[in-house]
């Protein structure tokens, strides 16, 4: 089996970036290792990618789900970054009224959300409900469903947010109403398939 060979330097040179952290005077240790620790744990998953879905290597499916893991390498490894070197990052993340948590937000539902119904059924990436990972259709009726309605709420948390709700609050429910959505359907999808 071929394995993949843009994922270890990509991973290597992200751990990297990250393990400077420790050099850095504000004694950020835990974010350093929490940042190294995630992406060593997306370098594994998307080395493993054809055994946890079952697929062969030339399955286009494999190419989304890798994709996707390579985005969140980049993403997670800027996002350490910043946090690391960036003096004010503290600051921002805990100001949260500039709105930064949404953005961030926003981009990882989008980006989860377009993916989603390409993603093969498997246990570690996707939708991950009890009656999820049991069952292949209601798999992918769940992810189809979170598809469908990513961008209505991400347009909806947008709206909420500029009407003036608190970021928070904008971000828990629109996380809460975003996962129960395709989550009750999956559930009656799997009731019914079961009786």
């Amino acid at each position: 089996m071929k394995k993949p060979a843009m994922i270890w330097p990509l991973t290597v040179v992200s751990i990297l970036i990250l393990t400077l952290g420790f050099f850095q005077q504000r004694n950020q240790w835990y974010v350093t290792i929490t940042g190294v620790g995630i992406i060593i744990g997306l370098g594994l998953l998307d080395w493993y990618t054809p055994k946890i879905a079952r697929l062969s290597e030339t399955n286009p499916k494999i190419k989304t789900m890798r994709r996707l893991n390579r985005f969140f390498i980049v993403f997670f490894t800027t996002l350490f970054t910043f946090i690391l070197w960036y003096p004010k990052a503290q600051r921002l993340i805990d100001d949260n009224d500039s709105g930064i948590t949404l953005l961030i937000v926003l981009a990882i539902m989008g980006i989860l959300g377009n993916t989603a119904p390409k993603l093969p059924f498997n246990r570690y990436m996707g939708l991950r409900l009890p009656w999820t990972i049991r069952d292949a259709e209601t798999w992918k009726a769940a992810h189809r469903w979170l598809g469908y309605i990513t961008f209505p709420i991400v347009i909806i948390m947008v709206i909420v947010f500029i009407v003036g709700v608190d970021v928070n609050e904008v971000v828990t429910y629109g996380i809460l109403t975003w996962i129960a959505i395709p989550g009750a359907y999956s559930g009656w999808v799997y009731y019914k398939r079961m009786v």
